[in-house]
């Protein structure tokens, strides 16, 4: 299987800013199997956590940018799978979510998974996965770096 990387920002904000969203095709589907999550503005005076969500998205929202997804071998091809970051609109989450995580504003957080458990999206189009900031107490913006197989 081909591995690609993207990386993300989301818009300024305290809350539901998606960072980054991967997104599928009728014929692949998008395997996250690493994330890294943090916040890219100066923290406040307190140490407050940012809360960070990852899960299916079943509409692609409006993306501020699409950025080319990088192929971790780069003798792979063009990844099929395509990437949203920066959302001006969110993009449709499912009702749950695979991650839930707090993770103090002054620090950064990394996921990896083995192989067989990564996230998945469906192979269908315009779903796929994203990584949003769900909370944070002052106004920031969340870095995302997210890396799948397809």
């Amino acid at each position: 299987m081909k591995e690609y990387t993207v990386n993300g920002l989301s818009a300024s904000g305290t809350a539901n800013k998606t960072a980054g969203n991967v997104i599928g095709s009728t014929a692949i589907r998008p395997l996250v199997n690493s994330l890294i999550f943090g916040i890219l503005t100066d923290p406040n005076t307190t140490d407050q956590q940012a809360r960070f969500q990852v899960g299916n998205t079943t509409a692609v929202g409006t993306a501020g940018s699409s950025p080319t997804p990088k192929p971790r071998d780069p003798q792979d091809v063009a990844a099929v799978c395509t990437a949203g970051i920066t959302h001006s609109a969110e993009p449709t989450y499912g009702s749950t979510f695979h991650l839930d995580l707090a993770v103090n504003q002054r620090g950064s957080k990394e996921w990896g998974c083995a192989d067989g458990k990564e996230l998945a999206g469906a192979a269908s189009a315009n779903n796929g996965i994203g990584a949003k900031l769900a909370s944070l107490t002052n106004a920031g913006q969340a870095l995302i770096v997210i890396g799948w197989r397809e």
